[in-house]
């Protein structure tokens, strides 16, 4: 396999991690495009992974009811079930609690609640139906957070 790269992701990769994020979400999930996109207004930051200079992966994080969430979390479907999903959200999650971070808040669907679950993540509420798939509230706190070695 060719060397995975994770990285913090610049404007130059926002056309194709918009790409990636409507293939996953529009496409594959039926979410309706235009509630995909995070608005500015949320100070966004995103991270993406790489082979070949073609953006595989990404993540976000944003400012909403001043708490971060954490999310839009889309690994290109010829890429998953080979943790490079789990590196980025360790990747991701790293830099957020270095950044003077304590709580990262969530709504996930089942295979990202696993993850985060397992990197020191709780359910906080009910699974609720988001177009015809469930999606659960899930904190993970700093103090909670199982860092490991990934990369």
């Amino acid at each position: 396999m060719k060397k995975i790269i994770f990285r913090k992701a610049t404007a130059d990769d926002m056309l194709d991690i918009n790409k990636l994020e409507l293939d996953v979400f529009s496409v594959e999930q039926k979410i309706p495009k235009d509630i995909i996109p995070i608005s500015q207004d949320k100070n966004p930051s995103w991270w993406c992974t790489t082979i070949d200079d073609v953006i595989i992966g990404a993540v976000a994080s944003w400012y909403e009811n001043r708490q971060v969430h954490w999310g839009r979390f889309a690994i290109r479907k010829d890429f998953r079930s080979q943790h490079i999903g789990t590196k980025l959200a360790y990747f991701s999650i790293d830099d957020l609690f270095s950044q003077d971070i304590d709580e990262i808040f969530m709504e996930a669907r089942d295979t990202t609640v696993k993850i985060i679950c397992n990197l020191g993540g709780i359910v906080t509420g009910k699974a609720e139906d988001f177009y015809n798939e469930s999606v659960t509230p899930v904190t993970l706190q700093k103090i909670h957070y199982h860092k490991r070695e990934y990369l």
